[in-house]
């Protein structure tokens, strides 16, 4: 806090009222001015005297409170006195409720915890001032300690508002809002200051609406940008087997310990090549186990769970070794006699049993391997790949601190999205515990469209996976120094843990009550009074609230210096180009000359189809000439004031309707 900037709160040319009631949460006021109809001017800074939302200074003696005017009213007869501008209105009592938020100490500005000492009847209360606000903001920060320029105040733009790194990203963070609200402005300002500032931050963009912004930039998928130098894929050998079984969905009872038998064979096949030694493989690059001996199997088996170097697999060979795989677990021994001795020590026959409990997971396992979409994923070729990228990215001390991955050529087919996005969060995960990313060496993840990502399960019920690695990134990630920043149009699709654990919030305008609810609930400052506003808020207003806030705020957020692309369709424009393309056809055909090309334009005419022979075929249209054409127009086209003008070819008029 700027405790050489502080000065009193208590000015009586900014004095507003006094106490008549006191409550625990709220007091009511005498307000003296607030029926005036206008606000006030004092030294060039607006003075509100009674407007819902202005902040207020209660004077308790040696402490302040402060306080948010919430709602004012006039009492039974006086609500007339406002009817008119002409009645003299300057003896009503309007009435006002004021939220209590915090106590303060209104000699220095130091901010106590929760009301300290309520105030009186007939205790005086003062307009706050905003240089006033904003220093209290800023809550107890340092003079040294880094500042973000993330907002401003909603009535008066030079005053800024500031708050530390720490504040807002240390107990994770989460951008909230209707469509329209101002979310993708919001975090673009917040990513743009953690980049000015030096910081570290991976941003999950699944709509490419980040594309402007100065950073590396990797793209996942078919994307038109992509090419071998920025061009990633996330290898289905580097996804943990949770995740493959949330990628190919098998179930719990003879698919799932069928592929993961698959998987370690194919890991086999891939590290020993052609030196199988007793394992048979087939040219195909199949492994065997039909009457093969176990032995051989096993030994490469213990070899391969030791060897980093053996983790690759090849997906389109699955298919074929699940088949494979679907045997008896006891062979029988060569021999005349029956019934035939049990040879534990090699594999039985093929079980058609098991192989056709398997042929569903068979049949999507092939389906995906012939996806094209899916290439990111399934035997991707070599290249860079996310694991590494985010290795290299997590432990350099690259000058380009931002890092986007566009996910937006990423299908949602399969979960392909979700997967990938949950395997990004365990990798990062793996990478703090690790010790790469610390409290010496941080990192933030922001997730826009958030909602698509968390709390999602997958599969049926009975083998349902949840795609928990950001929720347990909310819930841990904070003690090893990597945090999150979600944005989301959807608060309620969060899971509650989830959101529970997000220190810092920014809320645009909510309109949806179960929406508001959830944020009430995962935020203990926010109180009803302080919902109540959400959904009035304007494009680019926010509460900001959190535990390191000392009270909530509504605030305009800034723009970025450079703006995402998150613009909607113009219908005008766009339908106002054909209707332009279209007359510019026409003005061709007829060999309108260029200096009447505007006035034809805008001449009121109705084009009308000329039937064909068969009465349904369309070949031409006509129009009459406009009473409104100047008589130059008329002479140079040889035209009369009702004429019509016919055989205008259709195909001028085609996706074009002007009849």
């Amino acid at each position: 806090m700027s405790f050489n900037e502080w000065f009193s709160p208590f000015d009586t040319n900014r004095r507003v009222g006094s106490v008549i009631n006191i409550s625990p949460a709220e007091i009511t006021v005498n307000l003296s001015d607030a029926g005036s109809g206008e606000a006030r001017w004092y030294l060039g800074d607006r003075v509100g005297a009674g407007e819902v939302n202005e902040f207020i200074f209660i004077d308790c003696g040696q402490t302040a409170v402060l306080g948010r005017l919430v709602q004012v009213w006039l009492d039974g007869a006086e609500r007339l006195s406002v009817d008119a501008m002409t009645i003299d209105n300057g003896l009503n009592n309007p009435v006002g409720i004021i939220q209590l938020l915090t106590s303060i100490n209104p000699a220095t500005g130091v901010i106590y915890r929760g009301i300290k000492n309520h105030p009186r009847l007939g205790s005086q209360i003062y307009s706050a001032h905003p240089k006033l606000i904003s220093i209290l903001a800023e809550g107890d920060s340092k003079e040294s300690e880094v500042k973000l320029n993330i907002a401003e105040l909603p009535y008066d733009c030079a005053v800024n508002i500031t708050v530390t790194p720490d504040k807002l990203f240390a107990r994770h963070c989460a951008v909230l809002g209707a469509t329209g609200g101002g979310k993708s402005y919001s975090m673009s300002r917040l990513l743009q200051e953690v980049q000015r500032h030096g910081g570290r931050a991976i941003l999950l963009d699944p709509t490419g609406e980040y594309s402007e912004l100065d950073c590396d930039t990797y793209y996942v998928g078919n994307h038109e940008k992509a090419n071998s130098s920025n061009s990633v894929t996330f290898p289905h050998w580097k996804l943990p087997e949770s995740d493959i079984f949330a990628f190919l969905r098998p179930s719990a009872q003879t698919q799932m310990p069928k592929l993961s038998s698959a998987i370690l064979s194919q890991r086999i096949v891939r590290r020993y090549y052609n030196n199988y030694g007793g394992i048979k493989v087939t040219d195909n690059h199949i492994l065997v186990k039909s009457g093969q001996k176990k032995e051989p199997y096993n030994n490469a088996l213990n070899f391969i769970e030791k060897d980093l170097k053996s983790e690759r697999w090849c997906f389109k060979h699955l298919a074929e070794q699940i088949a494979q795989e679907c045997v008896w677990p006891t062979g029988k021994k060569a021999g005349s006699g029956y019934p035939k001795e049990i040879d534990e020590t090699i594999w039985g026959d093929p079980s058609d049993n098991e192989l056709g409990y398997c042929m569903s997971l068979i049949s999507r396992i092939r389906a995906y391997s012939e996806n094209p979409y899916l290439k990111w994923l399934i035997d991707p070729d070599i290249g860079q790949d996310i694991p590494s990228l985010l290795d290299n990215y997590s432990s350099s001390n690259s000058n380009n601190k931002i890092l986007r991955l566009d996910l937006s050529a990423v299908p949602f087919e399969a979960n392909g999205r979700e997967i990938l996005v949950n395997a990004i969060g365990r990798k990062l995960m793996d990478l703090a515990r690790n010790g790469v990313i610390s409290h010496s060496n941080p990192m933030l993840v922001f997730i826009d469209e958030a909602h698509q990502f968390l709390n999602k399960t997958i599969g049926d019920e009975s083998s349902s996976i949840n795609l928990d690695s950001f929720g347990n990134i909310a819930k841990e990630g904070r003690k090893y120094g990597l945090n999150v920043v979600i944005a989301t149009q959807r608060p309620r699709d969060i899971p509650e843990d989830v959101l529970s654990q997000i220190g810092s919030l920014i809320v645009h305008r909510l309109t949806n009550f179960h929406d508001q609810e959830v944020v009430k609930r995962a935020v203990g400052t926010m109180d009803q009074r302080s919902a109540s506003f959400l959904p009035t808020l304007s494009q680019g207003e926010a509460l900001l609230l959190g535990i390191d806030f000392p009270f909530p705020m509504t605030v305009k957020m800034k723009k970025p210096t450079i703006k995402p692309t998150s613009k909607s369709a113009d219908y005008s424009m766009a339908w106002k180009l054909k209707e332009v393309k279209c007359r510019i056809g026409i003005v061709d055909y007829l060999e309108i000359p260029d200096e009447f090309t505007d006035e034809f334009e805008s001449l009121d005419i109705e084009y009308m189809p000329q039937e064909g022979a068969t009465g349904d075929m369309i070949y031409s249209y006509y129009f009459e000439v406009s009473s409104d054409a100047s008589t130059e127009l008329l002479e140079i086209m040889d035209w009369e004031i009702g004429q019509v003008i016919s055989d205008i070819p259709a195909e001028l008029f085609e996706n074009n309707d002007f009849s």
